[in-house]
């Protein structure tokens, strides 16, 4: 989670778990015990308990009668109808909301994510590459000064996780995705808020922003092997 100052030890918890959720490490109704993860991160089980609550708000864990927390299963026939267009709506409030107030902090902040995207294409790190994206994006809400609305837009995000992951499995090459979002960065400092939204919404729909930044890349990848 995008942040500027000193993380507690459960939002240090509730990241490391939140990426490795997000990655699919965990199955689908697998326990989260409190004692097991507060061994395994060498902290008490208070800020362990902190951070289940986190992601259970968050739709990546589950409350299970006399099981504690879980992991949730994701509901796919809603990406479409619901979660893709209220990540949409969401995404672009924030950056017409954002256009006055970025500065050279955001930049400087959304080019270490690119260069770290492009280290874990590279290295065709999908756990990698899915945090960055998450990072990248949570950005935006963070330069339009809504942090508050981080949690709601880790809860859409998170609900949408499969079909991320799914996404990334069908790349062949992870080193696209800085690509795509190197291009959707210069339209987001391009100052032209028009293009900014428009070739954002396309970007989480997946339509005319991804065809167009996927046709580039196969030019650039054609010219590089001559």
């Amino acid at each position: 989670m995008v942040s500027g100052g000193v993380k507690s030890v459960a939002d240090q918890v509730s990241d490391r778990l939140r990426s490795e959720l997000l990655a699919g490490i965990h199955a689908v109704g697998e326990p989260m015990r409190e004692e097991e993860l507060a061994s395994r991160f060498g902290v008490s089980r208070h800020p362990i308990r902190r951070a289940i609550q986190k992601l259970t708000m968050e739709g990546l864990l589950a409350a299970k009668p006399n099981c504690g927390a879980v992991v949730s299963s994701t509901a796919t026939e809603h990406i479409v109808g619901l979660l893709t267009p209220m990540r949409k709506t969401l995404e672009l409030y924030a950056i017409q909301n954002a256009f006055p107030k970025i500065n050279s902090k955001h930049r400087d902040q959304w080019n270490a994510i690119v260069k770290a995207m492009a280290r874990a294409g590279e290295d065709q790190d999908e756990q990698a590459s899915l945090d960055c994206d998450a990072q990248f994006h949570q950005l935006i809400l963070v330069a339009a000064e809504l942090e508050d609305l981080v949690p709601l837009w880790l809860g859409i995000f998170g609900r949408m996780r499969d079909f991320h992951r799914k996404s990334n499995a069908k790349t062949k090459d992870l080193r696209i995705v800085a690509f795509v979002h190197q291009e959707l960065l210069s339209s987001l400092l391009s100052g032209d808020l028009a293009r900014a939204c428009s070739d954002l919404g396309s970007h989480i729909e997946g339509t005319e922003f991804h065809e167009r930044t996927k046709k580039a890349w196969d030019k650039k990848q054609r010219a590089i092997a001559k």
